[in-house]
């Protein structure tokens, strides 16, 4: 008979076998990973501020023959600042002289003072002089002279063009049925761009009257030119009727006077051929006198803005503005448009279409760097002028 089993030997074989049951598995608890933070709400920066007022250059003639002008013009930017408040600007003047050189040495040294625009200079020379010197510092320029020659997207012409003139009353007399217009215009500077305008105007309205133009001597007696320009435009038919319904002279002071007197010698009935001018009539009190040149009619800025200007002027200078005091007005108010927002000087501000609140009314500057200002037309009468066709309250309104 087998033996019994041993309870030690049994236990023993036990404990052997539960060694060798493979332990069972488990996937050990990933300890608690703290929460992911929401990723930050990102703030847009708001734009940069500009760092103090826009410093600005004021190129003016305020020594020398146009020494007067020059205090006009620096006066007038002065009252701009105060009208407006503009406290964003800060004017460095400086004496721009007479020439192409004092106006480069006047620009450079604004431009190292630290000028971020340029206002000024008054002539088309010294203009083109100070243009380069902006141009390589990436500065603007509002000029103030007219000649739209030397214009460009980094220059600006703030004066009153005679391009811009001219097409005012010729449109002007176009509308009121007067179809056979001429032309007399010196032969100078402003004359040829008259007679450019003139002509362009006309030959794109398709108007026959684009040729009707008679060019008399900057210097001299102008009688031969007008003479001859009368035989071959002027005279009346056998029935009396006119040869012209308008005559436009492009030309101011002395020698529009004595154009004009021509025309009476010659026997031009200013009742029945009207006479017709540019802003250069406005200038000389001489000639809105002259009983020579009453019934023309003239394309200038609004009288009553003008009035307005120079009372607001003289009470705080105790003097009548000369006529180009108005465009260093007008400078500032550009000049303070453009020292608004975080690019200054703002080009964008400077264009824009509406225009700007000028002294003598709403101006705007083209992307091509010229200005187009709100022209009315004037009357001449013997007791001054009256508006018979006022100036646009909006250039975006005005005739092109």
């Amino acid at each position: 008979m087998p033996r019994a089993c041993r309870p030690d030997l049994l236990l023993v074989v036990l404990l052997l076998l539960v060694g060798c049951v493979p332990a069972k598995q488990t996937t050990p608890t990933a300890p608690p990973q703290p929460s992911r933070p929401a990723p930050p709400v990102v703030q847009p920066l708001p734009p940069p501020q500009p760092a103090g007022p826009l410093p600005v250059a004021l190129l003016l003639p305020l020594g020398g023959k146009d020494a007067a002008l020059g205090r006009d013009m620096l006066d007038a930017a002065q009252l701009a600042l105060f009208e407006l408040e503009a406290s964003d600007l800060l004017l460095l003047p400086r004496d721009a002289g007479a020439g192409p050189e004092t106006a480069r040495a006047a620009a450079r040294a604004a431009l190292e003072a630290g000028a971020e625009l340029l206002l000024g200079p008054l002539l088309s020379s010294a203009t083109a002089a100070v243009a380069p010197l902006a141009r390589e510092r990436g500065r603007l320029v509002l000029s103030f002279s007219n000649d739209a020659s030397i214009a460009g997207p980094d220059l600006f012409l703030l004066g009153w063009r005679p391009e811009e003139q001219v097409e005012r009353i010729v449109r002007h007399a176009l509308g009121q049925g007067w179809r056979r217009l001429g032309l007399l215009a010196p032969n100078d500077g402003y004359g040829t761009r008259a007679v450019e305008s003139w002509r362009r105007l006309l030959a794109g309205l398709g108007e026959p009257a684009a040729d009707a133009v008679g060019i008399y001597p900057a210097q001299g007696d102008p009688a031969a030119a007008v003479r001859a320009f009368l035989d071959r435009h002027g005279r009346p038919a056998s029935d009396g009727t006119p040869a012209l319904d308008a005559i436009l002279i492009a030309d101011g002071g002395l020698r529009l006077r004595q154009v004009a007197a021509l025309l009476a010698f010659y026997d031009v009935d200013p009742a029945v051929t009207r006479l017709l001018g540019t802003r250069l009539w406005a200038d000389d009190p001489a000639v809105l006198r002259d009983p020579a040149l009453r019934g023309a009619r003239i394309a200038a800025p609004d009288p009553d803005a003008e009035a307005a200007f120079g009372r607001r002027f003289a009470s705080v200078y105790g003097r009548e503005p000369r006529p180009l005091a108005a465009l260093a007005y007008d400078a500032v108010v550009l000049a303070a448009a453009a020292a608004r927002g975080p690019n200054r000087p703002d080009r964008g501000a400077l264009l824009d279409p509406n225009g700007h609140p000028g002294a003598l009314g709403p101006v705007r500057l083209r992307p091509d760097g010229l200005a187009e200002h709100a022209l009315a037309v004037l009357e001449l009468t013997e007791g001054g002028s009256r508006v018979v066709e006022p100036a646009p309250l909006r250039l975006a309104l005005a005739v092109r």
